[in-house]
């Protein structure tokens, strides 16, 4: 035989998306998707009613939370109101009647009221992008409304099957796969094969909030609980790429809701860089081996131009590992 290179084809490295539900994961997999895949093109149509579903939950929500608190919207709109809690839920697209109802219920006095409160663990369950999808609902709900980007990338659509995507970054081939975080998928986690490094993500706005699956249960302690079976158990030999996500909405809530109500030992106040590096600390101390590597980045995951050097380093950082664990360096 000679000596020529091998023409075997060489395996994709492979990335597996991981961490908690609407941490970004999703949304980091569809910037990689626009960044260095094929984008959505002819397939924009098919988030549609996902994002039509955005307006119709958000509404739901804040409706639920007047009745709680006992207000009500203004007499004129009050069978919208009804509607939207009645007969709109069984809508998988918007019509046009629908957004409107829910445009003139969404700039109801007592709706604005409900969305100036936002402190503390009482603050309303709504989709980071809520307010985006209501104030342009009689947009979405034309007959000719197609998806842009922003839209695609800002809507909540939680993963329920192990996704796939291959790349070419330079000579090099990569595969993400992103796997479900609500707990219904976990068990998935273990379906992903040989794994070459780890993304896991959090939302750093995550420290008021509970899970939806158990309102016992606060979000940024349950991604520390993910990251300690990720690190330490089920890739304990695999570097960890940690990305602190939706960092430009934790710098605006960190102003108003002290870190302390998740960590009562934290003690830097509504300050934006003492808290994001006391939960940078939080990671970094679940590794039971010191030595292991995990490069943390903050991101914003709907920001195309922030995800863009941030995938750069990932890629990067994967290679430099690969080089290494192979005899080079």
């Amino acid at each position: 035989m000679g000596c020529g290179a091998s023409t075997a084809a060489v395996p994709p490295r492979q990335l597996v998306l991981l961490g908690g539900g609407e941490c970004g994961k999703t949304t980091i997999f569809k910037q990689i998707q626009i960044l260095h895949g094929t984008g959505f093109g002819d397939n924009a149509g098919d988030w549609v009613s996902a994002i039509h579903q955005s307006p119709l939950r958000s509404m739901r929500v804040l409706l639920g939370a007047l009745q709680t608190k006992g207000l009500a919207v203004s007499s004129d709109i009050q069978a919208k109101a009804d509607a939207i809690l009645g007969n709109y839920q069984a809508l998988s697209t918007l019509t046009p009647e629908a957004g409107a109802d829910i445009d003139a219920v969404f700039k109801d006095p007592a709706v604005q009221g409900l969305l100036e409160f936002k402190e503390g663990e009482t603050a309303l369950d709504l989709d980071d992008n809520a307010i985006y999808f209501l104030t342009k609902v009689n947009e979405l709900s034309t007959g000719s409304y197609t998806p842009s980007t922003d839209d695609i990338l800002k809507v909540r659509d939680p993963t329920r099957t192990i996704e796939t995507l291959d790349f070419a970054y330079g000579k090099a081939k990569f595969r993400v796969i992103d796997v479900g975080g609500q707990r219904m998928e976990r068990p998935k986690w273990n379906l992903t094969g040989e794994i070459t490094a780890v993304i896991f993500v959090c939302a750093l706005t995550e420290y008021n909030q509970v899970l939806r699956e158990d309102i016992k249960q606060n979000r940024l302690k349950e991604s520390l609980n993910l990251f300690d079976i990720a690190c330490n158990r089920r890739y304990p030999d695999k570097p960890i790429l940690l990305f602190l996500n939706k960092k430009d909405l934790f710098a605006e809530k960190i102003l108003q809701t002290d870190l302390k109500v998740c960590f009562a030992t934290y003690k830097g106040g509504c300050n934006y860089e003492a808290a994001l590096e006391y939960i940078k600390w939080k990671f970094l101390n679940v590794r039971k081996d010191k030595t292991k590597q995990i490069y943390v980045m903050e991101t914003t995951a709907t920001d195309t131009t922030n995800m863009g050097f941030i995938i750069k380093s990932m890629v990067d950082i994967v290679e430099k590992q690969n080089l290494a664990q192979s005899g080079f360096s």
